[in-house]
């Protein structure tokens, strides 16, 4: 029986950089099974008219109702033919802030829907490349901000799995498009989702650890410095160890975050920060206002407490069982009479 599942074999190149570029690798060979010289190796670029750019994606700032024409090139850098579809598709953030679009299949609703290739396929010899013209069209009641999708050539193959069943791959490359529709642009970043737990050693400083989200609730692109810091209720603070930066996010887009904070006492309660500033995409100017928030952390030394408590009970149950001794009344001894017979 054929089971005609598409593996999400995502294998796409949509770095914002010359990476972006990058080929699909040749599709996974079953176990045994004789590949010769069946190599697929693709790549989807920017480019004019007539030849790939330099450009690293595909980046447009137009207004509601504006159409826009350009061009990417598909190569096959492979040793053999190949028969690649052509489609946009809408661009989301995964969990990891990383960049991805939306499953083969599934409709695009925004900038992925807005974007039409001259071509559905596009069959290429060995070492050939081939330009393909799309239109980006903007409705006249698209939102203002930011709006990102890619244009993606992709190769369905069929392979054979360890089961015996057959299973349709896809493999995907593609270029980013990125959109900014004039208007009113609000951007903004929100930390929600904060959390915090510290344990304790016995005897000594404890480590933090907080968790939190970092939204992007406005309408434009926007990455991030972001920092973690606990402070005591004396007023000491101990920051973090140094993080990445937050991943550039779409609007609307998330990252989970997770990072800890070591050689902490165990004050009672501890305030743990986080703070992120907000960085605009480059080549824009937008002003952010940095996103703030912080969480109360129980910091109480059960362990120490317990051993003290344990030490503490047994020294009075020393001392009790000393005065209990020493209020026990002794019992007088039994006086004996002689009394001396009389002869």
């Amino acid at each position: 029986m054929r089971l005609a599942a598409l593996a999400a074999a995502f294998l796409f190149a949509f770095a914002p950089s010359a990476a972006a570029q990058t080929p699909a690798p040749p599709p996974a060979q079953a176990p045994g099974s004789d590949s010769g010289d069946q190599r697929v190796t693709f790549g989807v670029r920017p480019a004019t008219a007539t030849a790939p750019d330099n450009r690293a994606s595909l980046g447009y700032s137009a207004t509601p109702g504006a159409v826009v024409k350009d061009f990417v090139a598909v190569s096959n850098i492979g040793n053999n033919p190949v028969t690649l579809k052509i489609y946009a598709s809408d661009a989301f953030n995964t969990p990891e802030g990383g960049f991805d679009l939306l499953a083969a299949g599934k409709p695009s609703v925004d900038a992925g829907a807005w974007t039409h290739a001259e071509m559905t396929s596009v069959s290429l010899s060995p070492r050939s490349v081939s330009i393909v013209p799309f239109t980006l069209t903007i409705p006249a009641n698209a939102t203002p901000g930011d709006h990102a999708a890619g244009i993606v050539a992709a190769l369905t193959t069929e392979q054979t799995g360890v089961n015996g069943q057959k299973v349709a791959v896809e493999q995907r490359v593609g270029a980013r498009i990125y959109l900014r529709v004039t208007g009113d642009l609000k951007p903004g970043l929100s930390i929600t989702g904060l959390t915090g737990s510290y344990a304790a050693t016995p005897f000594g400083r404890g480590d933090a650890t907080v968790s939190y989200i970092v939204h992007n609730t406005g309408n434009t692109r926007l990455s991030g410095k972001q920092r973690v810091s606990v402070s005591t209720p004396w007023g000491s603070t101990v920051d973090g160890e140094a993080l990445p930066p937050v991943p550039e996010l779409l609007p609307g887009g998330l990252v989970k975050v997770t990072t800890t904070v070591r050689g902490l006492l165990p004050a009672g309660w501890l305030d743990a920060a986080v703070h992120v500033d907000p960085v605009p995409v480059l080549g824009f100017t937008d002003v952010v206002q940095p996103a703030e928030e912080s969480v109360t952390l129980s910091a109480v030394p059960w362990a120490a407490l317990g051993v003290l408590a344990a030490l503490l009970l047994g020294i009075f149950a020393v001392r009790f069982a000393r005065h209990r001794r020493r209020r026990t009344p002794v019992a007088p001894a039994e006086e004996v009479t002689e009394h001396a017979a009389a002869l």
